[in-house]
C-alpha cells in the first residue's frame, strides 16, 4: 500500500510542476490573435484558448462590467489532476484603433500589450485574494481606462494526501479501535477536515487526525470493514484512503466451566474432563492445558476434545485451563485451580514381618512389624486383626504384639494387616502363627 500511495503522490507533484512550466511558457510567449470562445456565465464548462496555445477546461466564467469595460475571467480546478490557472479577457467600447490591454495580476506578474481578442492567464502560487488591474492604453501608452477586479485564488499544490492506521485499545475488547491519521499531509495549506466512513453504516468527522476512537459492532463472526478516510484541505481539495480493518468475533454470552471424574484410581488413574459451557457456537474446538505439559507449547498445539481423558503421573493439585477456539481464534477461556490427581502407581503393597518377642514353657508373645510400601503417595492408615478381631481398633501403629498361653493342644491364628493410602487405595497382607502346646517351644 505504501508504494502505491507514494507513487501516486509523486505523480501528483510531477503533474503540477509540468503544468506550471507549461503555463509559464504560455505567459512569456508573445501574444497571438486567437478567437475568444468564452461564454458568459452559466453552469456549463467553458473552453478558453489561452495565449500561447495551451488549452484547459475552465469553470464558470464571471463577467464584471465597469463603465465601458467588460472583464471576463475563469479558472481551472485547483485539485489534482488539475492545477489552478486563471484566464482573463476584456472588451471595451469607444477605443481607438490599436488600443493595448495591460494586465497586472496583483502577485507581481504582468502581461502588457495584449488586445481585446487575447485571453491572458496567470498562475497564483499562494492562496489568497488578489486585485487584478487592467490598464487600457493607446498606441502611445496613454491611459484610456483603468479597471480592477478582485479574485480569490486557492493556490498550487493544495491537494492533500490521506493516510491512516488502526491500533487496538485493549485485547479484551477487539472491537474498540483507535485510528491515527497524522500521516496525512498537504504540500501547501492545512488539512481542515477528516471525514471517516467506518464501513459499518456509521460515519464520523474530526478536525484532528490524532487518536480517533471507534467502536465496531460486537458480532459473533469475524468481520472486515473497508474503513475510508477522506481528508479535505484548506484549498478545498480532498483525497481518499481505504484500509480493510479486520474485527474478530466476540462471544460475550458464553459461560460455564467443566467437570472432572476419575476412574481406576488405584490401578491406572484417568480423569475425564467435560465442558459445561453454554452458548458455544457450532464448530468450536475445545483445547486443554493440563499443567503437566512442557511449558511454552502454543495453545493451538494443546490436546483437544470434549470430553477428554488425561492421566497424571504424579499426585498434585493441578491448575487446568479449558480454551474454546473457533476458526483458529480463542473465543473463551475457563481456568480451574483445584483439580486433584493421585497419579500412577498409587496402590500400596502391604507387607509385615513376624517373630516371637518372648517365650517360656507356658506363654509366648508374637511381634508384628509393618514393612508396607507405596510408589507414589503415602500410607495413611493401618488395621491389624487376628482371627478377624482388631488388635487395637484405634491403633495405626507400625508395630504390634499379641501374647498367648500355651494349652494342652496346638492352636493356629490368622494375622492380617490392611494398609490404606492417602488416595484411599488398600492392600492386605496375612500370615498364620502357631501356638505350641504347654512345655514346647515355637523354634
Amino acid at each position: 500500500m505504501y508504494i502505491t500511495e507514494l507513487d501516486t503522490y509523486i505523480m501528483k507533484i510531477l503533474f503540477k510542476y509540468t503544468a506550471l512550466v507549461l503555463f509559464l511558457t504560455v505567459l512569456f510567449t508573445s501574444c497571438k490573435k486567437t478567437a475568444d470562445t468564452t461564454t458568459n456565465g452559466g453552469s456549463t464548462t467553458d473552453t478558453i484558448k489561452v495565449v500561447g496555445g495551451a488549452t484547459s477546461a475552465y469553470l464558470d466564467t464571471i463577467t464584471v462590467v465597469a463603465n465601458n469595460v467588460t472583464i471576463k475571467y475563469s479558472r481551472t480546478n485547483q485539485c489534482y489532476p488539475s492545477n489552478e490557472i486563471f484566464a482573463f479577457s476584456a472588451t471595451a467600447t469607444g477605443l481607438p484603433s490599436g488600443a493595448l490591454f495591460n494586465w497586472d495580476f496583483g502577485d507581481g506578474h504582468t502581461v502588457n500589450g495584449a488586445t481585446s481578442t487575447n485571453v491572458v492567464g496567470n498562475i497564483y502560487q499562494d492562496a489568497g485574494y488578489y486585485t487584478v488591474t487592467l490598464n487600457i492604453t493607446d498606441a502611445k501608452k496613454n491611459s484610456l481606462a483603468v479597471t480592477t477586479v478582485n479574485v480569490q485564488a486557492h493556490g498550487q499544490q493544495v491537494t492533500p494526501h490521506a493516510s491512516f492506521y488502526a491500533q487496538l485499545f485493549d485485547i479484551n475488547y477487539p472491537n474498540n479501535l483507535n485510528f491515527n491519521a497524522n500521516g496525512s499531509s498537504v504540500p501547501r495549506g492545512t488539512i481542515t477536515k477528516f471525514n471517516w466512513v467506518w464501513g459499518d453504516s456509521t460515519t464520523g468527522i474530526s478536525v484532528s487526525g490524532d487518536n480517533v476512537p471507534h467502536n465496531f459492532p460486537q458480532l459473533s463472526k469475524d468481520m472486515t470493514y473497508p474503513v475510508k478516510l477522506i481528508v479535505t484541505s484548506s484549498g478545498g481539495c480532498s483525497d481518499t484512503s481505504i484500509v480493510p480493518v479486520a474485527i474478530n468475533a466476540i462471544y460475550t454470552n458464553i459461560s460455564g466451566g467443566f467437570t472432572t471424574s476419575s476412574s481406576n484410581v488405584c490401578t491406572a488413574e484417568s480423569i475425564q474432563f467435560t465442558s459445561t459451557a453454554s452458548n458455544v457456537p457450532a464448530g468450536a474446538v475445545y483445547l486443554w492445558d493440563f499443567s503437566d505439559n512442557v511449558s511454552g507449547i502454543p495453545v493451538s498445539n494443546l490436546p483437544s476434545g470434549n470430553p477428554i481423558s488425561h492421566a497424571y503421573a504424579y499426585q498434585n493439585n493441578y491448575g487446568v485451563t479449558m480454551y474454546i477456539s473457533l476458526n483458529g481464534k480463542i473465543i473463551y477461556t475457563s481456568p480451574r485451580t483445584n483439580v486433584t490427581a493421585y497419579g500412577q502407581n498409587i496402590k500400596p503393597a502391604a507387607l509385615f514381618l513376624k517373630n516371637t518377642a518372648y517365650e517360656d514353657s507356658g506363654y509366648v508373645k508374637w511381634a508384628f512389624y509393618d514393612q508396607s510400601n507405596i510408589p507414589h503417595g503415602y500410607i495413611l492408615g493401618r488395621k491389624w486383626t487376628i482371627d478377624d478381631v482388631s488388635i487395637d481398633p484405634n491403633s495405626n501403629d507400625t508395630y504390634e504384639t499379641q501374647g498367648y498361653s500355651k494349652l494342652q493342644s496346638t492352636s493356629t491364628h490368622k494375622v492380617q494387616l490392611v494398609v490404606t493410602s492417602n488416595s484411599g487405595c488398600k492392600d492386605t497382607a496375612s500370615a498364620v502363627i502357631t501356638i505350641p502346646i504347654f512345655g514346647q517351644y515355637t523354634y
